[in-house]
């Protein structure tokens, strides 16, 4: 897999442009996990198709849409194949991804695109702890356990002249897409705005090489021959996301969508055992299968489509992910219901001192 920054930098351009376009002019925070998650639940609690619930449906159909456009004009870079890995590796990473992405709220998207624009110490100690065991674990299946072929020790040679032609009209699509999204009346404008934002975010990982499993566990292989093509993807993601979120912090700024809204505003600190615990199982995952939720949803159709045998663990995998996140915050819920109230200590004061 050859180094690729001008394709992956572009993509990572789009991925932030979703995420500062969907904060600016919805308040949404476009962590994956954060939106399939919840939009199930409430999916199995049979909640009304509007409001917040609409919004991520919109989403979700979108990042379906922009990754099959990917399929059609970008299919040799985006999908080159699933691997063909043993099928219960790709459950046990499926089931760590779906575990982690729960208990640590987060995953790429919430806690790097989103999260460290937005200054959270949270997303600060997660970024770092599932990035460090997801190479941990590459370092593992491929150099210690032998599990996984690696190239030889250095960098992955320099793709040029770089593929531009996909990457700029995806990127000047996603610019048109953005200006009607931002332009049309506030009632068109919440249908519209959601699906562009989905669309950009579906194309910026199909033009990025997010969804590459190869791609992204070359990138995690350090000890082997190094794709650094997805530190451009986070890098220029942040350079358009980081002033969005900064500019969203702003005393009394609204969304674009109107008085009525306002920003997501997850919790920045605090509830750190869990945090780390949930990025352990995240890096986990993503290191022994190369899928985290994004690329999962965005990947599965046409991984489907390319063939039965490494594709259908591919979209087991995906479904592993979905499911134990449900899982995982269903026990997390229960075990929140189970706990006892706090104790209410009450001064008794002597009635001497009342007086």
């Amino acid at each position: 897999m050859a180094f690729t920054p001008i394709e992956s930098g572009v993509g990572g351009l789009l991925i932030g442009l979703s995420a500062a376009l969907a904060y600016l002019g919805d308040g949404k925070i476009t962590g994956i996990s954060g939106i399939v998650g919840p939009f199930l639940r409430g999916v199995g609690k049979c909640e009304p198709m509007k409001d917040g619930q609409l919004w991520k449906a919109l989403f979700l159909v979108g990042l379906v849409i922009g990754g099959l456009v990917n399929l059609a004009f970008n299919r040799e870079f985006s999908y080159p194949q699933a691997l063909d890995i043993p099928v219960a590796r790709y459950c046990i990473g499926g089931i760590f991804v779906g575990i982690g992405t729960r208990a640590g709220r987060g995953c790429t998207s919430g806690h790097g695109i989103c999260g460290l624009p937005r200054l959270a110490p949270r997303s600060w100690i997660a970024v770092p702890t599932f990035m460090g065991i997801a190479a941990l674990t590459v370092a593992l299946t491929r150099h210690v356990a032998k599990l996984d072929a690696s190239g030889p020790w250095g960098v992955a040679e320099l793709q040029w002249p770089p593929k531009w032609e996909f990457p700029l009209a995806a990127a000047l699509s996603s610019l048109v897409l953005a200006a009607v999204a931002t332009c049309l009346p506030s009632k068109a404008r919440s249908f519209v705005s959601p699906l562009a934002c989905g669309i950009i975010f579906g194309l910026g990982l199909g033009v990025s090489g997010m969804t590459s499993q190869a791609k992204v566990l070359n990138f995690l292989d350090f000890a082997g021959t190094w794709d650094p093509s997805l530190a451009f993807v986070m890098g220029l993601g942040l350079c358009v996301s980081f002033p969005a979120f900064l500019m969203a912090e702003r005393e009394g700024k609204k969304p674009l969508c109107g008085q009525d809204c306002s920003f997501e505003r997850p919790k920045k600190s605090g509830d750190y055992v869990s945090l780390v615990l949930g990025a352990t199982f995240f890096g986990l995952g993503w290191g022994m299968v190369g899928i985290c939720p994004g690329p999962a949803l965005a990947a599965m159709i046409p991984y489907l489509v390319g063939g039965w045998g490494p594709g259908l663990s591919f979209g087991l995998c995906t479904l592993l992910i979905l499911s134990s996140w449900l899982v995982t915050d269903r026990t997390i819920s229960y075990v929140n219901s189970r706990q006892l109230p706090e104790v209410q200590v009450v001064k008794v004061v002597p009635a001497d001192e009342q007086a």
